[in-house]
This record gives structure tokens, sequence and C-alpha cells, in this order.
């Protein structure tokens, strides 16, 4: 993989994402589907031998918080988009994205901004559909109107609906070195913005 910029929802919000996180399929058999990790949004991937500076250095010192809201969940074809919340790339997420790409290079920004919700293996294909009917089942996918789209993270999600995350302020980006199972993957630094 590399070493990735991540831009993390603040701690409420990630530890409400990670109500839904949690859930796994029953019939899942690969070891590598269903990890535990932290909801981001990668933001760029570069080479793992990239010196952590150079890497601080390409986040504009006067960078703000940068809002964050949801379009849609989706279902993927690949490992680190198997289930996942597409988000819109306007504002200062788009600015970011381009500054990134005329500095890092196009190929290093992804093409689609999105937080995963769900690692699931190419052996457990099939559960990737599993878990988004699941998901709308347990009416966590709640449909807000005009492009947007909320998850419902309460604990028991048809009782409570003051649990819905559209979006978040993101206020720090995290260095992540991706490399090896998904678990050991290590944060490095943590750049608080403005």
């Amino acid at each position: 993989m590399g070493t990735s910029l991540w831009l993390v929802p603040p701690s409420d919000i990630a530890d409400k994402l990670e109500r839904i996180m949690k859930f796994k399929t029953p019939s899942y058999k690969s070891p590598a589907s269903f990890p535990h990790f932290h909801p981001h949004i990668t933001l760029t991937t570069v080479p793992s031998n990239t010196p952590l500076e150079d890497l601080r250095k390409v986040v504009p010192v006067d960078q703000a918080d940068i809002p964050v809201t949801f379009k849609v969940v989706e279902v993927g074809e690949k490992y680190f988009m198997s289930v996942y919340v597409t988000v819109h790339q306007n504002g200062s997420l788009g600015e970011l994205r381009e500054h990134l790409k005329n500095t890092l290079g196009e190929k290093t920004v992804p093409p689609k901004s999105h937080i995963s919700l769900f690692y699931i293996d190419d052996p457990d294909s099939e559960e990737r559909n599993k878990v988004f009917d699941e998901l709308v089942q347990q009416q966590r996918i709640v449909e807000l109107g005009e492009g947007k789209v909320g998850l419902n993270c309460s604990e028991i999600p048809d009782k409570n609906l003051e649990e819905i995350v559209s979006g978040f302020k993101g206020t720090e980006i995290w260095i992540a070195v991706c490399e090896g199972p998904v678990e050991t993957w290590e944060i490095k630094d943590k750049i608080v913005l403005q």
C-alpha cells in the first residue's frame, strides 16, 4: 500500500460510526475480512519511503477545518471499497484534493472521496451485498433528500433517530503507514487543522 493522509472525523462521530463498523456477517471465511480500522477519508497515498516531513508540508499551514457531507452508501468490487459512504467532494475538501493532485500527482489521490465502513476480502465478495442489505434492513441508511444520506448509528437503530450522522467537520489529518494487515497499520502523526 503506502503511507496515506487521512481526514478523520472527531472522536464522538468516529465512535458512532464504529458502532456500525463492528457488524460482521456470520458466513465470512477470510481472516482478512472485517478488520477493525479507524473511520477515515483517504486524501492521498504515497510510497512508504516518503519522509513524514514531506507529507506534513503538503498540508497547507492555514488549512481550515473541512466540512464533509455524506452522499450515498455503495457496494464496491475492491477490498478497500467493499461497503462505503461516498462523500461530496466540493468546497474545501475538493480544493485540498486538487492541491494534493498538483503537489503529489494525480494518481496519489483516490478518484472518489469515501469513508469505508467495511473491508471484505475477495473470497468473501458475496458478503458485501449481504452487509449492505443488512444495513438497509436495520434502517441504518437514512435518505435525507437533496443528494444526501445519513447513517443511523444508534445502539438500537429503529428506536432512536437522534443518532443520525450525515457528515462531520474534519479537524485533523492523520499520517498513516498502511503496510501489511489492516490491524497493524500505524498512525505516525496527527495534523490539527485551523
